[in-house]
């Protein structure tokens, strides 16, 4: 991660906004692009490519891109299903990028998101803000129950779909498979649980960020054409949701802006 330059990304704080990518997630990542040409953000997205299929099509699509040095092999164009060795070779794709980008001095804040998210507003400076004033380390809340909302205290199942930090607060060890952590990723290989656990057993502090504002996919079913709703949330994460059931909610609540 060190060897890639991601001048062009940083905004004037030194803040990296940032998501991966692989060819089956192509078009979610894009969608998410759209969303984010829409609203018109000041800042850019930074697009890791896990496979060269994801980067040609970004590349020809015109949207700035970044090829990881180490790619994975090429799974095709569907979305790998959950659970399989494919899957689990992506999420460790990603705990792989955070540890890298944590240590990368020239990344002064690093917010990362998955591509199965949409944006209403611009929640760059709400995330900033949060960063300066509170934990060093974010996370969206998870939490599937409506009575049990987490913002602004620590979730006991942070979302690591929508993640945040500030340089200097965590280290990488917190993304890191090794010796001491290679039994937490053997029980079970995926990186959200996996971070869960070394946030146990690391104690590290972090902080939830209002569920109001960045609800997951569990609630996405209020956010209907015209909701209210969509004027006061930053994001939707769609989670929860698998297959084409995840589309389809985004068709019916008018989050999906591709053609196809």
């Amino acid at each position: 991660m060190n060897a890639l330059n991601l001048e062009n990304f940083l905004t004037p704080e030194g803040t990296l906004i940032f998501t991966l990518t692989s060819n089956g997630y192509k078009l979610y990542t894009l969608n998410l692009v759209r969303h984010l040409q829409r609203i018109g953000v000041p800042w850019r997205l930074c697009i890791f490519c896990a496979d060269a299929a994801s980067h040609k099509f970004f590349s020809q699509e015109g949207i700035p891109c970044r090829r990881l040095p180490e790619l994975l092999p090429e799974f095709g164009p569907q979305i790998v299903p959950f659970g399989t060795r494919q899957f689990q070779q992506l999420n460790r794709k990603k705990l792989d990028i955070l540890k890298g980008l944590v240590e990368r001095s020239d990344v002064k804040q690093g917010i990362y998101m998955d591509g199965d998210i949409v944006v209403y507003r611009d929640f760059l400076a709400d995330v900033e803000g949060w960063l300066e004033t509170g934990p060093g380390l974010l996370f969206q809340c998870d939490e599937n129950e409506p009575r049990l909302d987490c913002s602004g205290s620590t979730c006991p199942t942070p979302c690591s779909g929508f993640l945040a930090w500030r340089h200097g607060a965590v280290g990488p060890d917190l993304f890191r498979i090794d010796d001491t952590s290679r039994e937490a990723w053997r029980e079970c290989p995926e990186d959200q649980v996996f971070i869960q656990k070394q946030l146990k057993r690391g104690g590290v502090p972090y902080g939830t960020l209002p569920r109001d504002l960045y609800p997951n996919g569990r609630f996405s079913s209020q956010f209907v054409k015209g909701a209210a709703q969509k004027g006061v949330a930053c994001i939707l994460h769609y989670n929860y949701l698998i297959g084409d059931a995840k589309r389809n909610r985004m068709r019916v609540n008018g989050d999906w802006l591709l053609p196809y």
